[in-house]
C-alpha cells in the first residue's frame, strides 16, 4: 500500500514531462512552419565579388526539382542541373523568366549509377565550378510500387537502389571538399570589400518521414514509418534519411545541412495522393523549403501538416498500420496502371534517359 503513492507520482512526473515536451514541440513547430523568415540566401552563399554563386540540383525536370530550380534561380543563383532530356524544359522556363541566370544541364539515367565511369562528368563539372558551387540538392529518388512484391520485375529493384542510393551518396562524397574548401577560404578578407571571400555552403538532402516521436498511447507501437507494396523504395529513402543524418553528425558547423522529410507531395506525377490525408502542393512545399535553409540545421519536415501528423498518429496507434497501407496501394496501383512508364520524386524515369551523358552549355562553357 505504501507503494502505490511514490508510484502515482513517478507516473504523474512522466506524464507532466511528456506534456511539457510536447508544449515545447507545439510551440517550435508553430514558430517554425508559421512565423520563419527566410534568409537571404544570395548573400549567405555568394561571393564577395561580382560571381553568382552555382546550385547543383538532381532531377530537376518536374515535381520538386523543378520548382526548387525555380526557386534558386528566382533569388539569383545560377543552376546545374543533373537529369534527363526533359530537364531542357526547365532551362527553357529559366531563360524567359531569369534571362541572367547561368544555365547549364549534364543529361543522366540515374538508373546507371552502379556503372563505374558514371560520375566522371559530374565530378569534372564539380571541378570546373570549384569554390562557385556553394549548394547541392540531392533530390532524385525512383518511386516504384508493386502488389504483389515478388512479382515484380527485379529490373526495378536495381533501379530503385541505383538511383535512391547511389547518387545522393556519391554526388554528397565529391562536393564535401568543396564545401570545407570554402570553409577555410571564408575565413580570409577580401580587402576590396572588407569581407569574407566566401559565404556559407549548403547540403540539402530530399528523403522521406522514416520514423516519428512517440508519446501516449504511442508508446505501445513501433515508431518506424514502413509502408506495404513499397519495399525497395521505402529502402532507399532509409537509406538517404540515415545517410544524410550520419553526415549531418560528423559535419554540422562546417556547412549547413538540412535533411528535407516530406509526406504526400503532389506533383503531376503523384496526383494519386490527392486524397491523403496533409498533402501539400509542390510549389507550397518548396517555398517552405527555402524559409528552412540556414535556418534549420539537420532533419525536419518542411510542412506543417506532415509534421503534425508524426504526432497525431500517437492518438490512435491502432489506425496507422491500415492508413500506411491504404497509401502503399493507393501508389502501386497507379504505378502499375503505368506500367513500364516509371516515375520518381521529382522526374519520371522515361525513354529519353538511355541517351549518354552529356554536358549541354546554356551560358558560358564551365571552364
Amino acid at each position: 500500500m505504501f507503494l502505490i503513492k511514490p508510484l502515482y507520482l513517478i507516473l504523474l512526473s512522466l506524464i507532466v514531462f511528456q506534456i511539457l515536451l510536447l508544449l515545447v514541440s507545439l510551440f517550435g513547430g508553430i514558430h517554425k512552419y508559421f512565423f520563419l523568415k527566410e534568409k537571404n540566401l544570395l548573400e549567405r552563399y555568394g561571393l564577395s565579388d561580382s560571381r553568382k554563386p552555382w546550385v547543383a540540383i538532381t532531377g530537376a525536370s518536374s515535381g520538386q526539382g523543378y520548382e526548387l530550380a525555380l526557386a534558386f534561380a528566382q533569388r539569383g543563383f545560377n543552376l546545374l542541373l543533373i537529369g534527363s532530356k526533359r530537364t531542357d524544359n526547365t532551362i527553357e522556363k529559366i531563360r524567359q523568366d531569369y534571362p541572367l541566370v547561368e544555365t547549364k544541364v549534364i543529361y543522366k539515367d540515374f538508373r546507371q549509377a552502379f556503372q563505374d565511369d558514371f560520375f566522371d562528368d559530374i565530378q569534372t563539372a564539380f571541378d570546373a565550378l570549384g569554390d562557385n558551387l556553394a549548394v547541392l540538392v540531392n533530390n532524385v529518388g525512383h518511386r516504384v510500387g508493386w502488389n504483389p512484391y515478388h512479382k515484380m520485375d527485379s529490373s526495378k529493384i536495381r533501379d530503385t537502389i541505383a538511383t535512391g542510393t547511389l547518387v545522393q551518396s556519391r554526388l554528397t562524397h565529391m562536393v564535401i571538399p568543396i564545401f570545407l574548401r570554402r570553409k577555410e577560404l571564408n575565413e580570409q578578407i577580401d580587402t576590396s570589400t572588407n569581407k569574407n571571400k566566401y559565404n556559407n555552403s549548403a547540403l540539402i538532402n530530399i528523403t522521406a518521414q522514416c520514423m516519428h516521436p512517440n508519446f501516449l498511447f504511442g508508446i505501445t507501437m513501433s515508431n518506424e514509418i514502413s509502408v506495404p507494396y513499397l519495399s525497395i523504395y521505402e529502402a532507399a529513402n532509409a537509406f538517404g534519411f540515415y545517410q544524410s543524418n550520419s553526415i549531418y553528425k560528423e559535419y554540422q558547423g562546417q556547412f549547413d545541412i538540412l535533411t528535407i522529410t516530406p509526406g504526400a507531395v503532389i506533383t503531376e506525377n503523384t496526383q494519386c495522393l490527392t486524397n491523403t490525408l496533409f498533402n501539400v502542393n509542390s510549389k507550397v512545399f518548396v517555398k517552405n523549403i527555402m524559409k528552412m535553409i540556414g535556418n534549420v540545421q539537420g532533419t525536419t519536415c518542411a510542412y506543417w501538416g506532415h509534421a503534425l501528423s508524426n504526432y497525431l498518429i500517437n492518438l490512435a496507434p491502432n489506425l496507422k498500420d491500415g492508413m500506411l497501407k491504404k497509401v502503399g496501394l493507393t501508389i502501386a496501383q497507379d504505378y502499375m496502371q503505368k506500367e513500364n512508364k516509371s516515375y520518381d520524386i521529382a522526374e519520371p524515369l522515361s525513354a529519353t534517359l538511355a541517351e549518354p551523358a552529356t554536358l549541354a552549355e546554356s551560358s558560358e562553357p564551365l571552364e
